[in-house]
């Protein structure tokens, strides 16, 4: 689960304000041998979600309102799987003399 509150910024160029609303969403994933699969969504009952840009001035105002599809409802479903393409490699036993009490050659 996650949520975001409502932004309010300013761009500095321009001295336009962005307010952006809230977003809230879930997701739930499973993974399970190589197999992946996550589903999620955001905004689940939101309608028309908008955001709102203005600026004053002084001798020109300007005010926008729009909707964008990045606050709307979405939904996602994700299915992966990994291939394991590595070389299978075998341990031998290595025939080491342990025995050998040396100050130039130790073994453990």
């Amino acid at each position: 689960m996650f949520g975001k509150i409502p932004t309010k910024k300013i761009e500095t160029t321009t001295l336009i304000v962005t307010k952006s609303p809230a977003t809230y969403g879930a997701s739930v994933s499973w993974s399970h041998k190589g197999w992946y699969i996550e589903a999620g969504t955001e905004n689940p009952f939101t309608r028309h979600s908008r955001y709102r840009e203005h600026a004053d001035y002084g001798v020109y105002q300007y005010n926008q309102v729009q909707t964008s599809r990045i606050y709307q409802r979405t939904g996602y479903v994700k299915l992966a799987y990994t291939f394991d393409f590595g070389r299978k490699t075998s341990r031998d036993k290595n025939d080491v003399d342990r025995s050998i009490n040396s100050a130039i050659m130790k073994a453990n």
